[in-house]
């Protein structure tokens, strides 16, 4: 069980809207296609749905360790702290999954970020960040962005808000030599745009869907482009416990040989909300 910032101003009243269309989205991954990897995009956007005031803290954390006919330990996190006062909005956003068994590392994967944002109105906001991640899974050995640029929110109602964003980041990544191909670059450094799209609906019968998009092309080189579209949808069950379904897509044009250009996950699961 975990708590989850996302879903806290959700209505909960009847559930048919939200429920019916977790269903409908849960019968349509039926007929996805099999995971492949691409390189990832980090969706830290997800934890920023909700305005805030003063000091917040949301986090999930899960563990386990099994011994017997096999040795295996599975650890995951994640979570953000921040503290918003008038124009200013510091937060730090962390995340990883590690998992091992008793002959070696089966995935092993970190992020952190930190993130500051200067409120100029109630629709627009700058953002700046600094992050750091490894991915073990995506041959990632290290990966470093600094980046800036400016939010505005083009629609805001009880049931709707819609906002994009655009920027600038640095990319600095370092991939593992013995697992990429013989042709690939181990070291690739870029700058990119920084651009999202969020578009977030509050059913009145219950439930919420959220969309997230990223487009980071690279400003040297536009055909080089990575892509992120994450759809999610939690559903009250009751006043504090609710269920929530989530697939993100990535997309790179330019993979490592040894990878695919294209990475599909599904999430399911339960949120207990703790006020």
């Amino acid at each position: 069980m975990s708590s989850k910032t996302e879903t806290s101003s959700v209505p909960r009243r009847g559930l048919p809207t939200g429920t019916a269309l977790l269903v409908l989205m849960a019968s349509a991954l039926m007929g996805t296609p099999d995971p492949a990897q691409g390189q990832v995009i980090l969706n830290t956007e997800r934890f920023q749905i909700e305005d805030v005031d003063g000091a917040h803290l949301g986090a999930d954390f899960s563990a386990s360790l099994q011994r017997g006919n096999t040795e295996l330990l599975n650890v995951s996190s994640s979570g953000i702290v921040g503290y918003r006062h008038l124009r200013h909005w510091p937060r730090l956003i962390f995340g990883g999954q590690f998992l091992r068994d008793e002959e070696r590392s089966l995935l092993d994967q970190q992020f952190a970020q930190l993130r500051y944002s200067y409120i100029i109105s109630p629709r627009l906001r700058t953002f700046h960040f600094v992050q750091a991640q490894k991915n073990e899974t995506l041959l990632l050995k290290s990966r470093w962005l600094v980046g800036t640029g400016v939010r505005h929110t083009f629609v805001r109602t009880d049931q709707l808000m819609v906002a994009a964003g655009t920027g600038a980041m640095g990319e600095w990544e370092r991939l593992d030599r013995e697992r990429v191909g013989p042709d690939d670059l181990t070291s690739l450094d870029a700058i990119r745009m920084a651009n999202l799209g969020v578009l977030r609906w509050d059913f009145s019968g219950g439930g919420r869907l959220i969309n997230i998009v990223y487009v980071q092309p690279d400003l040297g080189e536009f055909s080089d482009v990575r892509i992120l579209n994450d759809l999610g949808l939690s559903v009250p069950i009751t006043e504090r416990v609710s269920s929530s379904m989530s697939l993100e897509w990535r997309h790179d044009t330019r993979p490592p040989s040894t990878l695919r250009g294209n990475d599909l996950t599904l999430r399911m699961g339960l949120g207990i909300d703790i006020r």
